[in-house]
């Protein structure tokens, strides 16, 4: 219940994994980094974030991760004004995993 409440897990369909998925840095520049694995060719990703009064999301093409592969992330985003953020991995396939939003603090938070 601990690892609920402090929203320390993702969702997935089961074709993608996000694993130690961790958003470091402070202030407007905060990078998300994980380690993804996946079955079918990816599509692409997504950072979605939010200030409390408008949700913009990112889409970052990754039609170059091929079927069947692992890979560390490491992606850098703007957090001004934004209070929180959430991640996501969608396949070809549309099968998707994504993060839990997270507040976006002073410091290093973790998921």
């Amino acid at each position: 219940m601990k690892a609920m409440r402090d929203g320390n897990f993702f969702v997935s369909t089961g074709e993608i994994l996000i694993k130690n998925y961790l958003v470091t840095g402070s202030g407007n520049s905060r990078t998300i980094t994980a380690d993804a694995e996946w079955t079918f060719p990816m599509a692409f990703m997504e950072i979605v974030t939010g200030d409390g009064q408008t949700v913009t999301k990112r889409v970052i093409s990754a039609t170059e991760m091929q079927a069947f592969g692992t890979r560390k992330l490491s992606i850098p985003f703007d957090a001004t004004g934004k209070k929180w953020v959430r991640f996501a991995m969608w396949d070809v396939a549309g099968n998707g995993a994504f993060t839990q939003p997270q507040w976006l603090t002073g410091g290093n938070t973790t998921n």
